[in-house]
């Protein structure tokens, strides 16, 4: 019985720890930057469960950011 708890305790640490990376992941925002002027276009912001809840703007930009080129 003690075992059993102990690989289900297990499972669900791992679990957790994956939901957490994945809303990391998918919660960091794309800044869209023109190839040609290299100025900031738009903020595309992804908030996530846990992680950013905070929306960003060319203003107000994120310190870790998917950089994405437009015309």
């Amino acid at each position: 019985m003690a075992k059993t708890l102990g690989y289900i305790s297990g499972v669900l640490v791992v679990l957790v720890i994956a939901f957490l990376m994945m809303d990391y992941a998918f919660s960091i925002p794309n800044v869209l930057e023109s190839y040609s002027t290299g100025e900031c276009v738009e903020v595309e912001n992804y908030p996530g469960i846990v992680f950013n809840q905070e929306m960003y703007s060319c203003e107000n930009m994120p310190s870790k950011f998917y950089h994405v080129y437009v015309k």
